[in-house]
């Protein structure tokens, strides 16, 4: 089990890459980010890290879950980022990133709460291309069920062929969520 945490932990430090941690070279690798602050919520993490870049410090924070469901040779994981959308507003950016040909059933991506579905993935470019990276409105939307609590519910087919169905608990969320927000606050 620490093997697979550790692993998970490993394969969230390079998905961090997809934030952009290039190394100053433009090598994916996490380079030379210096992590200022680490919490766990659950299985929520709230990271922030920060590194020179040509003479100023640059500086960012997300919230980070990475699900290693399928061990190697057939390997397969899926991660959500939740990081601040640029601008004013106090907005923020959800990604999830299954693996390139992943298939979710038709009600397989989905928040439950009570026994009943509060929050569903609408968005095809996701359901059928593994393209989940939401927009402001999806992102806020997704974002507000998150952290009402429940479950989020992941139904597919890997790029395997073999069918997975993931349960994530998001008890800890919306407390990972104001650490989050507070510590971008304190960054910025």
């Amino acid at each position: 089990m620490s093997r697979l945490r550790g692993l998970a932990g490993g394969i969230g430090l390079l998905i961090a890459g997809a934030a952009g941690a290039q190394d100053l070279q433009g090598r994916d690798t996490a380079g030379n980010w210096r992590v200022t602050h680490y919490s766990s919520h659950g299985i929520w993490n709230t990271i922030c890290d920060e590194r020179e870049e040509q003479g100023a410090l640059k500086r960012r924070c997300y919230i980070r879950w990475v699900d290693v469901y399928a061990e190697a040779p057939a390997f397969g994981a899926m991660f959500t980022f939740v990081t601040p959308r640029g601008g004013a507003g106090g907005r923020h950016d959800v990604m999830f990133g299954p693996e390139p040909g992943t298939a979710f059933a038709a009600d397989g991506f989905r928040i439950d709460r009570d026994g009943r579905t509060v929050w569903q993935m609408q968005d095809r470019r996701c359901l059928l291309w593994a393209d989940c990276s939401l927009d402001a409105e999806e992102s806020a939307a997704v974002l507000q069920a998150m952290q009402q609590g429940g479950v989020f519910h992941f139904e597919f087919t890997g790029r395997h062929g073999r069918r997975f169905n993931l349960a994530w608990p998001l008890e800890g969320f919306a407390e990972a969520f104001e650490t989050y927000e507070q510590q971008w606050r304190q960054r910025q």
